[in-house]
C-alpha cells in the first residue's frame, strides 16, 4: 500500500496502528529499510520510495516463506528498481510487488496499509496481526 511522502520505529500509534518512523528517515528512492513492529527480533516489514509515494511491504517472499533481505535493509537491486528475494533469485516490481523473474513469477508481495501521520510513517495494521510475525 501507498504512503504519500516522523515517532520511533515500532511505537504503538492509537485504534490499531504502528508509527514506524519519521518519513525523512527513509533512505533516499532505490533503497530500503526494514522494521521489526512487533518485536519479532527480524524486520518484518519494509518501506521504499517510489517517486513521492512511500510502499510498505510484508517481509515474506510468496516461494517458501523466508525473509528477502540478504543483509539488514537490503532488499533491492542495485538500480533499484527491483524487490530482490536473495534465497531464491525471485524478482519483484517495486511499484506493484508482482513477481517478474523467478521461482514464484506471477505471485505478489503483500501490500500493507500505511500512510503519512504529520510527517511518520504510520502503518495501518494492529501491532498484534499476524502479518508483522
Amino acid at each position: 500500500m501507498t504512503a504519500d511522502t516522523e515517532n520511533p520505529g515500532g511505537a504503538s500509534a492509537p485504534r490499531g496502528k504502528i508509527v514506524l518512523c519519521p518519513v525523512a528517515a527513509l533512505p533516499p528512492a532505490g533503497q530500503a529499510r526494514g522494521f521489526d513492529p512487533a518485536g519479532a527480533g527480524r524486520d518484518t516489514v519494509f518501506a521504499l520510495r517510489r517517486g513521492d509515494q512511500v510502499l510498505v511491504y510484508r517481509n515474506h517472499c510468496p516461494h517458501q516463506g523466508v525473509p528477502l533481505e540478504y543483509r539488514k535493509d537490503r532488499f533491492l537491486s542495485g538500480d533499484g528498481q527491483r524487490i530482490l528475494c536473495y534465497a531464491h533469485g525471485a524478482h519483484f516490481d517495486a511499484d506493484t510487488g508482482l513477481c517478474i523473474e523467478g521461482p514464484c513469477r506471477g505471485e505478489s508481495l503483500l501490500a500493507l496499509p500505511a500512510f503519512v501521520d504529520d510527517g511518520w510513517l504510520t502503518l495501518a495494521v494492529p501491532p498484534d496481526s499476524p502479518l508483522l510475525r
